[in-house]
């Protein structure tokens, strides 16, 4: 007996005529030797003899009408509306906005006063959109083209 006995599968096949004929000659020619495979064959072959003497029952009503006419009966829930807000709970929100701006521009104002006539110091990292190469010797255009003793407020 070989190791793969029981050959259910093919036994399966071979009662639902579904191998070709070369297969279907095979397989009577192991059944004639193997006792597992011939004890399978009859177990198979009684079942599908009992499953085919079972009568055919039929409702004698087309049950899908019922289910549909049933789920047709059920009224669907309607899901609960959205609350509806109120003006008074916008409030809270436009209170915070309204802080949040006022300090903002208190801030900007507070920075940006006695600044009309003092420019800004060049900030380091800025230099990078200046016209010169990061890394050269000059910080801005101007400073490469004027003179050290010409430039006010540069210490040397």
């Amino acid at each position: 007996m070989p190791e793969s006995c029981p050959r259910t599968v093919e036994i399966s096949a071979y009662l639902d005529h579904e191998q070709s004929a070369a297969e279907r000659a095979q397989l009577q020619s192991h059944l004639a030797v193997c006792p597992q495979c011939g004890a399978m064959f009859a177990g198979l072959r009684g079942l599908r003899d009992e499953l085919r003497e079972l009568p055919d029952e039929t409702l004698g009503f087309d049950l899908s009408e019922v289910i549909r006419g049933r789920l047709a009966a059920t009224a669907r829930p309607r899901p609960a509306p959205p609350p509806r807000r109120r003006w008074f709970q916008f409030v809270p929100m436009g209170l915070g906005a309204g802080a949040a701006l006022s300090l903002g521009l208190f801030m900007g104002m507070g920075l940006m006063a006695g600044s009309a006539g003092v420019v800004a110091p060049r900030v380091a990292a800025l230099a990078v959109f200046d016209p010169v190469a990061p890394g050269s010797l000059c910080v801005g255009s101007d400073a490469c083209f004027a003179r050290p003793a010409a430039r006010p407020g540069v210490a040397r």
